[in-house]
């Protein structure tokens, strides 16, 4: 098949008139690039609102007037995928509406009620001479654009002919994922027999689980081993009709119990023998309902461990005997039929299939339904039947040259003119249906389907749901994500509407593919997924030195982007190596990259290419563990090799790191040469910002021994252009800690915590001298494992100058039963203060009080005793846990009642506080200096103190029988002396005032 390199956007348009033009695309992580078959990743996090500006430009072709120009696209509209604006009955994120109907006004535009792609008014620049609009991608989705423009109001839109920019707004989570994959029946299974199996009650230990007494697996050994998601191999319902016989295919005999879980019967029931209830006296039905409330009740487990949940499924393909379920009697039954939800599909509506003989056809009857997959070049899997989605540029139609190699193709091209596709193929609901179109819901509806069986709130949470823990909790719920078997197998339109229908129940829900072909098979994923599941496992198995390693990662950072990809050693389709310490290396490596480290069941134990399991399979040449069939993981469980004991807690050190270290998880690196130039050292800096002092970022440089035999040891330097992007300074001081340190409790513990630096390293030393690094070989006694492991050392930098001590702020007295200190902070912008030691002594020298302030109140209090000199030591604490070298003391401050009188001059100290005099100076009093009369006018002189507020008051009789009255007052004081003035106050016989002060003025 030829790749068509139309755009999908206009090609779903009904009528057209198509130019090239110039459109480019500017987003965080890439170069400004062409938007021609581009795609930019993103991450976000809704719930904090976050949001990254994507800019496009365009330049129509020619030299004619041009009106007006938009981008097309439905970024941040996930939520109208299943709109149908145009009442044809189908989604439109199925089938596209016209887009020459729909125009940039408010209404289409509108991201609640309007149009699922729409369009949005660019800028002219007059300075660069094109047209340009940023839009901020703040829903997650997968999302294409393109341009269009016209040459006068109400003229033919000329549309941007070459192919979509897509664009993958992924959920900011997923960068934090370390992933185990799990086999429910295998991994606590204590024989190969069916009673021998473990359940999803062994996973966490419910109540009666079956292997409770003897448990060694848990949700608390996957997070003490630092991951923190599941990977489940598909936990549904088996076929039987064309399940393997153990003797192969044609030999007979019986079949392989329970089958390979990637020929699913039913993908919206739990397997009715992963619960230790399942009773073979029960239904299946009543079975399957026992099942599904043990997923569900570990689900609801996983999530007070804060374990996500990947599910695997494979859409392309299903068993022989596959289900309707309920979601597809809904979406197929037509109109004056009825049908079960366990009616097979083939039974019913075959057309759900492709054809045998030319996979571009649907099947028309059970017996015309070809095997899975599409493709020619390594068989069939003679368990499964391959589903139609329509035609499409990478589906293999039949087995002639060049046909046959279109798996490979990197287009998205789809047919919408295809019959298949055009069809009326049923009635429902008085209304034409089209079974493909229905296909496309059908599986839209497998997330749907397992968030609403696993979450108790089943929607996106807003604002009015609480603040951000409240929301976490409803949008963490339930699974968290799908790994899609074979998702290179389905056109790219149907998996944008699958993803973007799941995002708009879950927006932090996670999308893998398993695209293995890699190369432009494996772009093309990348341009929806927000994980790639690809071929990473075979040049990892070749890597030798630090350059394959940088080859692999820097070839996939070339190839996808900003994309992640999964960096798994092997899976349970490929073989582990003969080594255990080989996977354990390539993953200390994988730790300090972007993507997602993965560990194979038993991989953390030991398990080697043919030991650790029980029955291991012959698959393509390569020895897996049988997963067709009863199997355990009894041989490593019982292994005694102390050696095989350490890879649990070394890969702890290494997953745990990267769990809780940004910079580790972050796509800034780069690569570091040491002065010998050992190429068995892996060296990377991370960095979470370029420019940011380490007190305020995480910065980790991350070395892995890539040599288990052998000690590696060689001297590293900052080179200067990297010392500014990690933020070091030439004068301040730095020292490391390993956050992935070999750890053994009780015997070996608190590596972690030990600075590996001595005193520390100036920032100008780092660049001009460096550091020395030594990464030990794999030991072979428990005394050398003590003493000197094998250990990655993801070296996490720290500022450890010592910060400047704040400036005490105290008076001479204090009033009341409590002391309060103060100080102003003394900080420099390299100073990261996390909190201020107080030590508190009396007059005597004995120490009364030690604390801590760490809420940036700048400010100690203690109860006192009045009388009693107090004074205080200040000290400044970095986020480093540094020290200032220099703290300050306060001077002296007495702590004093209101009723005393200290000085003995008849006032008390609370009324010579509020008048601001010195309680403790005899002559420093309150007092009215001089009454005079001037013009009829009474003039009231007295000693003031700035900032104080004065009341002038008068009475005939000094209050006796008249009472005081105010006649002039709240006039706040400027110096130490103030005269008030009581106008026509000097007329009369005889008259009195006093003055009152107050702190604030009166009302």
């Amino acid at each position: 098949m030829t790749t068509r390199r139309a755009s999908l956007l206009v090609t779903a348009l009904v009528s057209r008139v198509m130019a090239d033009g110039d459109l480019t695309v500017e987003a965080p992580g890439y170069p400004v690039r062409s938007g021609e078959y581009t795609t930019s990743h993103v991450y976000i996090d809704e719930v904090r609102e976050e949001s990254v500006d994507l800019t496009f430009y365009f330049d129509p072709p020619g030299g004619g007037a041009v009106h007006e120009v938009e981008v097309f696209t439905n970024l941040n509209r996930r939520d109208l995928a299943r709109m149908d604006k145009n009442n044809d009955g189908v989604p439109d994120g199925i089938v596209a509406v016209n887009g020459n109907t729909i125009s940039s006004s408010a209404a289409d535009a509108d991201p609640v009620t309007g149009h699922y792609y729409a369009g949005f008014t660019m800028t002219y620049d007059a300075g660069e001479d094109r047209y340009e609009l940023t839009i901020p991608a703040n829903r997650t989705g997968a999302y294409r654009v393109t341009t269009r423009y016209r040459t006068s109001a109400g003229g033919a839109w000329i549309w941007y002919g070459l192919r979509d920019h897509c664009v993958v707004v992924s959920p900011s989570s997923s960068r934090k994922i370390n992933l185990y994959e799990v086999n429910v029946f295998n991994i606590e299974a204590d024989g190969d027999g069916m009673d021998d199996r473990s359940t999803l009650e062994d996973l966490h230990n419910a109540p009666g689980a079956p292997h409770n007494a003897n448990n060694r697996w848990d949700l608390d050994y996957l997070t003490g081993l630092g991951c923190n998601w599941l990977w489940f191999q598909p936990i549904h319902p088996n076929g039987i009709d064309g399940r393997e016989p153990v003797a192969g295919y044609g030999n007979g005999g019986p079949l392989y119990e329970p089958g390979s879980p990637y020929a699913v019967k039913n993908f919206f029931e739990v397997n009715e023998l992963m619960t230790k209830n399942y009773s073979a006296g029960n239904s299946v039905a009543a079975n399957r309902a026992l099942a599904m409330t043990a997923w569900q009740n570990f689900v609801s487990a996983a999530d007070a461990k804060e374990v996500g949940i990947m599910l695997d499924a494979p859409f392309n393909h299903t068993s022989f005997d596959v289900e309707f379920a309920q979601q597809g009697v809904d979406l197929f039954q037509p109109d004056g039929s009825i049908w079960q939800p366990t009616d097979e599909i083939r039974n019913r509506e075959a057309r759900l299939f492709s054809r045998e003989g030319n996979y571009g056809n649907r099947a028309s009857s059970a017996d015309t339904i070809a095997p899975g997959p599409d493709r020619f070049d390594f068989g069939k899997w003679n368990d499964v039947k391959d589903v139609f989605f329509g035609r499409y540029d990478a589906l293999v139609e039949f087995n002639s040259a060049p046909e046959n190699t279109s798996h490979t193709s990197e287009g998205d091209w789809f047919d919408t003119s295809d019959s298949d596709w055009t069809s009326i193929d049923f009635t429902q609901g008085g209304e034409g249906r089209n079974v493909t179109h229905r296909v496309w819901d059908y599986f839209a509806e497998y997330a749907l389907h397992w968030l609403e069986q696993t979450r108790a709130v089943n929607r996106n949470s807003t604002a009015t749901d609480g603040d951000a823990a409240a929301r976490y909790l409803i949008d963490d719920a339930g699974i968290d994500g799908l790994r899609c078997d074979f998702g290179q197998g389905l056109p790219p339109r149907a998996w944008e509407y699958i993803i973007n229908v799941a995002r708009g129940r879950k927006w932090n829900f996670v999308m893998m593919a398993e695209s293995l072909d890699g190369g432009a098979v494996t772009y093309r994923s990348a341009r929806h997924f927000d994980i790639l599941n690809e071929n990473i496992v075979f040049p990892l198995q070749s890597a030798t030195n630090k350059y394959s390693y940088r080859d692999i990662f820097e070839s996939r950072r070339s190839a996808y982007g900003q994309s992640l990809v999964l960096m798994n050693t092997t899976s349970h389709d490929e073989e582990n190596y003969a080594d255990p310490w080989e996977a354990l290396v390539r993953t200390s490596v994988a730790c300090t990259n972007d993507g997602l480290p993965m560990v194979f069941p038993g991989q953390e134990l030991g398990v080697s290419r043919i030991t650790g399991y029980q029955h291991y399979e012959t698959n393509f040449g390569k020895e897996i563990a049988h997963f067709k069939r009863w199997n355990s993981m009894m041989p490593i469980w019982n292994d005694t090799d102390f050696g095989n004991d350490q890879l649990y807690p070394v890969y702890s050190g290494m997953l745990s790191a990267r769990r809780e270290s940004p910079a580790l998880r972050s796509s800034l690196r780069w690569f570091l040469d040491g002065n010998g130039n050992n190429d068995q050292i892996h060296a990377v800096a991370k960095y979470e910002e370029a420019g940011v002092s380490p007190a305020y970022q995480d910065v980790v440089i991350a070395f892995a021994n890539l040599d288990r035999d052998n000690d590696q040891s060689d001297r590293f330097k900052i080179p200067s252009g990297l010392g500014g992007l990690l933020g070091i300074a030439d004068r301040r001081t730095y020292n490391v800690k390993n956050i992935a340190a070999y750890s053994r409790p009780p015997t070996v513990v608190g590596r972690d915590e030990l600075w590996l630096w001595g005193s520390g390293i100036s920032g100008e030393d780092l660049v001009v001298s460096g550091f020395d690094v030594f990464l030990k070989k794999v030991p072979l006694s428990v005394g050398a494992w003590d003493s000197a492991p094998f250990e990655a050392q993801y070296l996490k930098l720290y500022d450890v100058t010592p910060p400047p001590s704040p400036i005490p702020l105290t008076g001479d007295y204090q009033l009341g039963a409590e002391v309060v200190f103060t100080w102003v902070p003394n900080s420099g912008p390299d100073d990261h203060i996390a909190s201020f030691q107080v030590m508190v002594s009396d007059g005597d020298g004995a120490v009364v009080s030690i604390g801590e302030v760490s809420d940036n109140s700048n400010q100690y209090s203690l109860a006192g005793v009045p009388g009693t000199n107090y004074e205080a030591t200040v000290t400044a604490v970095s986020v480093a846990g540094v020290a200032s070298t220099s703290p300050e003391t306060s001077s002296s401050v007495i702590l004093l009642a209101f009723e005393g009188d200290e000085d003995g001059d008849g006032r008390s100290n609370g009324d010579e506080d509020i008048a601001g005099t010195d309680p403790l100076d005899r002559a420093s009093a309150f007092q009215v200096t001089s009454v005079m009369v001037f013009d009829g006018d009474s003039e009231v002189t007295f000693s003031s103190v700035t900032g104080r507020y004065y009341h002038l008051e008068v009475s005939d009789d000094l209050g006796v029988t008249d009472a005081w009255t105010l006649v002039a007052g709240n006039y706040q004081a400027v110096g130490n002396s103030a005269t008030l003035t009581h106008q026509g106050g000097g007329e009369g016989d005889e008259r009195f005032y006093r003055v009152k002060v107050t702190k604030s003025p009166l009302p």
